[in-house]
């Protein structure tokens, strides 16, 4: 499993929709970051749906932009390393 955080940025006045919206993905933890205005989007999920979960940020509506802030897949790496793939 992948462990992400993302810093995702609403638009003004809809920092809370965003932040409901976020928080019905599973696993994930939505945490308030004032300065900027931003929320910290933390979660836990197979390293192949990274991609996907971005996007969806992205289309949340009342989103101005998404960054990753950090990203191990380690425990991956170390899976396929042992399954020799």
């Amino acid at each position: 499993m992948a462990i992400a955080s993302f810093l995702v940025q609403p638009r003004e006045g809809a920092q809370s929709d965003v932040k409901q919206a976020l928080s019905r993905l599973p696993g994930a933890t939505v945490l308030p970051w004032d300065r900027p205005t931003c929320l910290v989007v933390i979660l836990e999920c197979p390293a192949a749906e990274l991609e996907l979960i971005e996007r969806a940020f992205k289309r949340t509506p009342g989103v101005v932009s998404v960054a990753t802030a950090y990203c191990n897949i380690e425990d991956e790496m170390a899976v396929d390393a042992a399954a020799g793939t």
